[in-house]
């Protein structure tokens, strides 16, 4: 996906150039196809080519997948995500404070647009 939202649009074989170590042809376009069949990827079709795009935003997958995987190892738990990044020290108490502080102006943003 992130080769798609850097290109915008690319060929299998462009996807596959753009990955570390150049997987195999068939494992890019089996990815591709899983990725279409869950809707995260749509093709056009020009000549024998389909061209890939993603069919969701950055954010928009970033939102899913993280539901996803708290539900999955941590029973929907977001703290329970964070003890962990904390106890593995992935992340320290600082950089949390740090975070901390600068999701406040976007909150604030959120809330104002969330009243109008």
């Amino acid at each position: 996906m992130d080769v798609l939202w850097k290109l915008g649009t690319a060929l299998a074989d462009e996807v596959r150039a753009a990955l570390p170590d150049e997987p195999h042809d068939s494992t890019v376009r089996t990815l591709l196809r899983i990725l279409e069949t869950k809707g995260y990827v749509v093709h056009d079709v020009r000549g024998k080519s389909f061209i890939y795009r993603p069919a969701v935003e950055r954010a928009q997958a970033q939102r899913s997948a993280l539901r996803n995987f708290l539900g999955r190892l941590f029973r929907g738990s977001a703290e329970d995500l964070v003890l962990r990044l904390i106890e593995d020290e992935v992340i320290t108490p600082a950089q949390l404070d740090q975070i901390r502080k600068s999701a406040q102006p976007r909150r604030s943003r959120r809330r104002k647009g969330d009243s109008a």
